[in-house]
């Protein structure tokens, strides 16, 4: 992947690849929008290795948080917690206090899939929270609409609808995005 990425004339395919099976997700110039990621950053959900990138191109992804973390009993003051100590990360918090007791209700409903150290977990795709990049909005209001209701994310399978060859060098492609 690595080398076809410096070969021109498969960037020049790719790129066409890209357009027409990837763009009406992650934008013509692979930026995402809401809910679909940046493919042209370092910062990605299953890592961005040839061989993640031939994996969620040949078998897709689904992603899943649930609501309200994996404590589905969370009250909406502890929600408000866990979310002033999520903004608290890059200075964000709307309330001290709030992100303080947040910061033992985290590791309740969030480190399971976002790590202790909050720096996600590319094996079951959970973001990173402390890079202040954001799939779905940065604010107080984007945030708690994550933590109450939870995001579902399908990546669609690439395999059945391009060839192998096709795969290669659209791989090759986002890779060259980031690297």
């Amino acid at each position: 992947i690595p080398e076809l990425a410096q070969n021109e004339d498969a960037m020049k395919i790719g790129q066409r690849l890209f357009a027409n099976n990837c763009s009406v997700c992650h934008g013509t110039a692979a930026r995402g929008q809401v809910g679909f990621p940046n493919l042209t950053d370092d910062d990605w959900l299953y890592g961005g290795t040839p061989e993640a990138i031939l994996e969620t191109l040949h078998n897709g992804r689904m992603g899943a948080m649930p609501a309200k973390g994996v404590m589905p009993n969370m009250t909406g003051e502890q929600v408000d917690q866990v979310v002033n100590y999520v903004l608290s990360f890059s200075g964000r918090d709307k309330d001290a206090e709030a992100a303080k007791a947040g910061e033992a209700v985290f590791p309740q409903g969030c480190a399971a899939c976002h790590g202790a150290d909050r720096k996600g977990n590319q094996s079951a795709g959970a973001p990173h929270l402390t890079d202040n990049i954001w799939l779905y909005g940065s604010t107080y209001e984007w945030i708690k609409e994550t933590v109450v209701h939870g995001r579902q994310n399908q990546m669609p399978a690439q395999s059945g609808r391009l060839t192998e060859d096709q795969i290669q060098i659209l791989a090759a492609y986002v890779y060259s995005l980031s690297n």
